[in-house]
């Protein structure tokens, strides 16, 4: 019994665990990765969205205002399609590292 319970403790952390790397050749991506280094080591993402937002804080009324004193904050999403027979995988990246990595459907 004991090790039956392991071992679900063991498959419901499969899920978490796939969405803190991915696999580009025999190379692991990781959370917190540099982009430079997943364009090295995955190539060409098939889709690449980026954007920047203004650095805000909260002051002291509680409100969220723009800080002028800080440069924007970058923001990236690069969308890998590894074909039909694998997962995509969409990176999310701020200032360049990576924050998230979703799985999606089946490539095309």
């Amino acid at each position: 019994m004991k090790y039956y319970v392991l071992l679900v403790l063991w498959a419901a952390s499969l899920p978490a665990l796939a969405t803190d790397s991915m696999r580009c050749k025999q190379f692991v991506i990781s959370v917190g990765d540099p982009l430079d280094t997943v364009f090295e080591r995955c190539g060409q993402p098939n889709e690449v969205k980026e954007y920047s937002k203004p650095a805000t804080y909260r002051n002291s009324a509680g409100d969220i205002v723009v800080d002028p004193s800080k440069l924007p904050i970058e923001y990236a999403e690069w969308t890998y399609d590894f074909g039909p027979t694998r997962l995509m995988r969409r990176i999310y990246a701020t200032e360049q590292k990576v924050e998230k990595i979703e799985t999606l459907g089946y490539g095309h």
